[in-house]
């Protein structure tokens, strides 16, 4: 039965205070407290779709390219050494992201597109860019790119607009007010004319956009300096490998307008292609200019060579020449061939030597193309102006200090001296050659020794006449191939994809923000009752005084809100209540404890401390005795407070305990009245405040006066003082069967609960009990069901021990312990009674 199980209560395991939820628990919380869980679910939710309608939409553009080795040799040739060239190709990559992501071509960008320049207008709460759909066009006379300027602008017909609200900004954070100039001044132009404003002097014209629908609405122009922006779009654009073994990179970018996104990043891959292009023509125009020199020399050489010849051939009447002159000649011609094809060689290395060797030119590319037969040596000059142009290209982003730029200065001045050590070795060989051939060249003399004088001088003549001749040609054909290279100069980055994306955007992503809003909305007041919960140290329930106590629990009383008449008492003949409900099931409990510890005839109701509801257990209980048809007397021994007496209504305070124990009333008669609440009930009011009432508890007397009422009635039911307070329940208790120690939840501390414990395994008071009042039956955590026996009500009045015992009446309310009052409880807004 459910009186033998709150009589035979055994504490848990363990005594630690621990706030433990199961999944039940969490499901009458949130049914007890469904109200502020759809309330805060509303309001996230409702906060969520304001934020998602308000914010502007953000879309992704992508675009891939892929970087040009700019090598000769096949696919399979580079794929044969990849393990050796992978990590300079690389590397090559890499260089070109880092110029991809400079501010120099982000800036040429800016300008391009012009995206420093905005026109906004506002729809409600909404505000739109009108990116490439503007009605009007706002040319800057002055335009000053360090500077930053707003204004409004609304068009009034078409011919006619005004202009307010104009802002200068001097900072390039453009939203630092402190550093603005606000002009509040209104100027009124018409469109095509120059009008001169605090921002300086503008035109405005409209484009095909415009129509009647903008007229009297305010678009929002302004102008950010253009380095901010740029670096504003540097930050923003993400470039990087699409694979780690690839030369394919991958540029996106996240912005509100999806066309705008789109049109950065083409135009940037278009830029740096034509600064690729511009690279490699700077070559070619070098190369130019350095073989047309050459030939305005080697012709004006070639001119004075030929009329030498001609006025030789004039003066010695040269016409003809024996056939073995002729064959000797040709022999020795072919040797001067070969030795000035040579000489030509030496003289070109020579040059490109010396050229290297200027200090003036350590920073000029190096001619190429102009004659050196050598492989490697035209591959070293080839690697040194690309590594030239690298450098001068990350130079224009970094400072002459810079570690890279030191890198690139160290590898070019190491490829210098190595061309040059080439160069000299190439010479040296050349040199060889030359006089070898001249020493042939000096047997084929031998042979034609006999010659004529004239003949020998027409043939060197000749043979300069031929030098100049092939360097003059060979030059000539250089130029062609220059040009030809020049026109037919490609990107360095080849389209992949052209900037794409989804007409979907990636944020706000609304799916996971209402998601997220609906979990804050179900967590916040979940958090605030669980914070509650952690920093509440009362008793909230039944289950704390299980696990904690392991004295007998007799009962529990629901809390009551409603008003009393006459006193404290509750508890009506045939009253179907809560609270008569609860008194009668202790009552029951009595009659069981009675059996296994004989008869309980002297009840003593005590406490802890002050408002746990003492004085209301004392006289509903002997209310609930008296209604089972037995003689109860309530006796007052709260002889300092007199808190039972005063509830009653006593008036002449002479007649009570104090004055029977002191002799001043002789006869136990005309102490003893009759309560007005039920013919089997008495009342023994406290009487005078003693000077002395422990020692007046502890007097012969006293125990006579208790066994006269153990007489007299079936039960006596003290209302003592509370026994942590004085220790006058102590004092009484030796003469009580039975004591109740009434708890009062949400008032005591669970950290009083093993004093108490403490109490009854030392045996402090007879068969001491547990009763549990201002029970919300687990409500007090929030988990919706109040006390209750099917009626709805509770009690709510205290001991008042030390405060002013008048009791405020209240209307009978819900005993559902929601969170409103949780809260009030917490915050100490809610009377203790």
């Amino acid at each position: 039965m459910e009186e033998n199980r709150n009589v035979n209560n055994v504490p848990a395991e363990g005594n630690e205070d621990s706030i433990n939820f199961s999944i039940h628990d969490l499901i009458q919380m949130v049914i007890g407290n469904w109200f502020w869980f759809l309330l805060s679910t509303v309001v996230c939710l409702s906060c969520a779709l304001f934020y998602i309608y308000t914010a502007p939409k953000v879309y992704n553009r992508t675009a891939t390219i892929l970087i040009k080795d700019g090598k000769k040799g096949s696919e399979t040739d580079i794929a044969a050494f990849g393990d050796l060239l992978g990590a300079t190709a690389r590397r090559n990559v890499d260089n070109e992201i880092i110029v991809l992501k400079s501010r120099n071509l982000m800036t040429e960008v800016v300008r391009r597109l012009n995206l420093h320049v905005n026109y906004v207008v506002k729809h409600g709460l909404r505000t739109e860019n009108l990116y490439r759909r503007s009605p009007i066009d706002v040319t800057f006379i002055d335009d000053n790119e360090r500077q930053a300027l707003a204004f409004e602008l609304t068009p009034v017909d078409n011919e006619k607009f005004s202009l307010t609200k104009f802002v200068n900004r001097t900072s390039a954070d453009s939203d630092k007010d402190k550093d603005s100039e606000i002009y509040e001044v209104e100027m009124t132009g018409r469109f095509n004319d120059t009008i001169t404003t605090p921002c300086g002097l503008l035109v405005v014209t409209p484009t095909l956009y415009m129509s009647d629908d903008y007229f009297g609405d305010p678009i929002s122009v302004s102008k950010q300096i253009v380095s901010s922006v740029a670096s504003g779009y540097n930050k923003r654009i993400a470039i990087e490998l699409v694979e780690k073994q690839a030369n394919a990179i991958s540029i996106s970018l996240d912005d509100n307008i999806p066309r705008r996104a789109e049109d950065v990043i083409n135009t940037l891959i278009a830029r740096y292609n034509d600064e690729s292009i511009n690279d490699k023509n700077r070559i070619a125009d070098y190369t130019a200019d350095f073989i047309d020199k050459r030939l305005r020399i080697i012709g004006s050489e070639l001119d004075a060579v030929d009329r030498k010849i001609s006025t030789y051939k004039k003066d010695n009447e040269m016409y003809d020449i024996t056939a073995q002159a002729t064959q000797s000649l040709t022999e020795s011609s072919q040797f001067k061939t070969a030795g000035l094809s040579v000489e030509n060689q030496i003289s070109m290395a020579q040059y490109i030597r010396d050229y290297l060797l200027n200090d003036t030119k350590l920073r000029d590319l190096i001619p190429a193309n102009v004659a050196i037969t050598n492989v490697s040596i035209s591959d070293q000059i080839k690697n040194y102006n690309e590594l030239m142009l690298r450098r001068d290209k990350l130079a224009g982003n970094a400072s002459s200090n810079s570690p890279v730029i030191q890198d690139f200065d160290s590898e070019l001045a190491a490829l210098r001296r190595a061309i040059i050590a080439s160069l000299q070795s190439h010479i040296s060989t050349l040199e060889i050659q030359l006089n070898n051939i001249r020493r042939e060249e000096s047997l084929a003399r031998t042979r034609i020794a006999s010659a004529t004088r004239q003949s020998t001088e027409l043939l060197d003549n000749t043979r300069q006449q031929r030098i100049k001749e092939e360097l003059y040609l060979y030059l000539l054909n250089k130029r062609e191939e220059n040009e030809l290279t020049k026109a037919i100069a490609d990107n360095n980055a080849r389209i992949i994809d052209p900037a794409y994306g989804s007409s979907t955007p990636v944020a706000p992503r609304s799916v996971i923000i209402l998601f997220i809003a609906l979990l804050f909305g179900l967590a916040t007041p979940f958090g605030i009752i669980y914070l509650m919960e952690i920093l509440d140290t009362t008793i909230r329930g039944r289950k704390d005084i299980e696990d904690k106590l392991s004295i007998p629990f007799l009962g529990d009383i629901p809390e009551y809100h409603g008003s009393t008449r006459q006193g404290s008492v509750v508890v009506r003949d045939n009253g179907r209540d809560s609270v008569s409900e609860a008194f009668r099931l202790i009552r029951s409990n009595l009659g069981f404890m009675s059996v296994k510890s004989g008869k309980l005839q002297i009840i003593m109701v005590t406490s802890s401390n002050p408002h746990a509801g003492k004085t209301f257990v004392t006289t509903n209980l002997a209310m609930t005795l008296a209604l089972a048809d037995k003689k109860v007397v309530i006796v007052d021994l709260d002889l300092r407070r007199r808190t039972l007496s005063k509830q009653m209504g006593q008036r002449d305070n002479r007649n009570g305990v104090s004055g029977y124990i002191s002799g001043t009333i002789a006869n136990l008669n005309d102490i003893v009245f009759q309560s007005g609440l039920h013919e089997n009930l008495d009342i023994i009011f406290a009487g005078l405040q003693p000077p002395n009432p422990a020692e007046m508890l502890l007097s012969e007397k006293f125990d006579e006066f208790m066994a006269d009422l153990r007489k007299r009635y079936d039960y006596v039911v003290i209302d003592s003082v509370p026994a942590m307070a004085v220790a006058d329940a102590l004092i009484t208790d030796r003469l009580a069967d039975l004591t109740i120690y009434v708890i009062r939840e949400g008032l005591l501390d669970r950290r009083q609960l093993p004093d108490i414990e403490k109490l009854y395994r030392e045996k402090k008071f007879h068969n001491m009990s547990i009763v549990l009042n201002g029970s919300t039956g687990g409500a007090r955590r929030g988990y919706g069901y109040g006390y209750g026996y099917g009626y709805g009500y509770g009690y709510g009045y205290g001991y008042g021990y030390g405060e002013d015992e008048s009791q405020k009446s209240s209307a009978v309310i819900d005993s559902r312990y929601n969170l409103t009052q949780r809260l009030k409880d917490f915050l100490g807004l809610n009377d203790k009674k």
